[in-house]
């Protein structure tokens, strides 16, 4: 099965997106259930912060590769041929909570300190008034 490739305009003047469309992909896809961190438990860990730095991740989703018996369920069809991607692309139904736990996994030392709190592809690093580093 390959999935229909084509471009969307972006906002920017002539720039265009590649967009596949997942959504048969999606019908079969047994759900990962790793949770999204609720935002009001996040302002409650910045609660006495004063000092912020926010890092976002471009393309983040594209640091996660697809296991080699899988990039065949996410193959699309070009007009120069047929493709299976390495990696996971945005638009896959599990996308979302795989790159969490992603994120979760490499920065637990520093979530678990209280200093590093991660929402999907953005990172905010923060300290409070009693703390004098990181």
């Amino acid at each position: 099965m390959a999935l229909p490739f084509f471009f969307v305009a972006k906002k920017e003047k002539g720039a265009l997106r590649p967009t596949y469309d997942y959504q048969e992909l999606n019908k079969g896809t047994i759900k990962n259930a790793y949770p999204l961190p609720l935002i009001s438990e996040l302002l409650d860990k910045l609660k006495g912060a004063n000092i912020f730095s926010k890092l976002d991740l471009w393309n983040g989703y594209n640091n996660v590769q697809i296991k080699d018996r899988d990039q065949w369920k996410a193959a699309f069809k070009t007009n120069r041929g047929l493709f299976e991607p390495t990696i996971m692309f945005f638009g896959l139904s599990n996308s979302l909570a795989t790159f969490q736990a992603f994120m979760n996994n490499i920065l637990s030392d520093f979530i678990n300190e209280g200093w590093c709190i991660v929402y999907m592809d953005d990172i905010l690093i923060f300290l409070g008034r009693n703390m004098t580093s990181i």
